[in-house]
């Protein structure tokens, strides 16, 4: 289980696929994007609590998200 990038004490949920190298995300630090405006859109599930963030993603984001 891969560990967040950013608080370093949460497991990851999701992968931001937009940085180089792909960075881990809890759900707690991922949807405080959300809430800051800086959603990670393009992102790889890691675990079941992905389908949270993606919850969190559509409902709390005026972000565009890219499809296909």
């Amino acid at each position: 289980m891969q560990v967040c990038a950013e608080c370093r004490t949460a497991n990851a949920v999701i992968e931001d696929l937009d940085v180089d190298p792909p960075r881990p995300w809890c759900l707690g630090c991922a949807t405080a994007l959300v809430a800051a405006g800086d959603p990670v859109l393009r992102y790889r599930d890691l675990t079941d609590g992905a389908a949270r963030y993606s919850r969190a993603l559509t409902t709390r984001s005026t972000a565009v998200l890219p499809f296909g």
